[in-house]
């Protein structure tokens, strides 16, 4: 007797010819956010040492005390700035937006006289990554030099650099939108 004819299935365990790309494509959306987020962490904290190392620079160009000529020759706005805007160019940052003439210290939203962060939201930019300098002397707001200011001794210089910080990553963004970034520096100025 002939043997049947036999028919040839294919099990259903067998049939995963597409599975492993629609894995990957499921798990790379996850890998994709955690390095872009990654980017962005990265990213700020690298922006937040770029602020710090230019406001304690121009403060302390500010501080400077020239003791032979007993004078201040750069404790005024323009070479603060300049001080400033030296530290955000080595790193391709665009120049700071000066704020000064007029309110030159920011408003603080907990009230301290110092005029240390947190500064309330309308005293950054409102565009994403531009920088923005309050120069601060002894803490008076309104006080504002534009030659080299003389008879400052021991009183107080604080350069604020603040900066309204984009993400890279569009998902992040939309999520959390920008961050507030504040790099504040007092120092004293030299001399009498």
């Amino acid at each position: 007797m002939p043997s049947p004819p036999y028919v040839t299935l294919k099990s259903p365990l067998l049939r995963q010819d597409g599975q492993s790309l629609v894995e990957f494509a499921v798990s790379s959306v996850v890998l994709l956010l955690l390095v872009g987020g990654l980017v962005d962490i990265g990213r700020s904290i690298y922006l937040s040492e770029a602020f710090s190392n230019a406001a304690r620079e121009g403060a302390r160009h500010g501080a400077w005390y020239d003791a032979p000529n007993l004078a201040h020759p750069y404790l005024y706005d323009a070479q603060i700035k300049d001080a400033v805007d030296s530290e955000l160019a080595s790193i391709s940052l665009p120049a700071s937006v000066l704020k000064n003439p007029g309110n030159t210290c920011p408003n603080t939203t907990d009230g301290n006289t110092a005029h240390n962060p947190p500064f309330v939201s309308s005293a950054y930019p409102p565009t994403a990554n531009e920088p923005w300098l309050y120069i601060c002397y002894n803490n008076t707001p309104g006080l504002d030099y534009t030659t080299p200011a003389t008879n400052l001794g021991q009183l107080d210089v604080n350069v604020i650099v603040l900066y309204t910080y984009g993400p890279l990553t569009p998902l992040v963004k939309s999520q959390f939108g920008v961050f507030q970034m504040a790099a504040n520096q007092h120092m004293t100025v030299q001399g009498s």
